[in-house]
């Protein structure tokens, strides 16, 4: 699972398909709501704020 910015899309893709062979769902964070989760705020692999989910 990855929680990234849209610069960083691309990257998290590849990243999730090298690690589970297959391609991921991919949610917009201000579309979706969890009832036990809070998305981290931050992307993951910089300071920009998350808009996506990555499963």
């Amino acid at each position: 699972m990855y929680i990234v910015c849209a610069e960083h899309l691309a990257m998290a893709i590849d990243e999730f398909i090298e690690e589970f062979g297959t391609a991921p769902d991919i949610y917009e964070l201000g579309k979706v709501t969890f009832t036990d989760w809070t998305a981290p705020s931050q992307c993951e692999f910089c300071e920009e704020a998350s808009v996506y989910l990555i499963v």
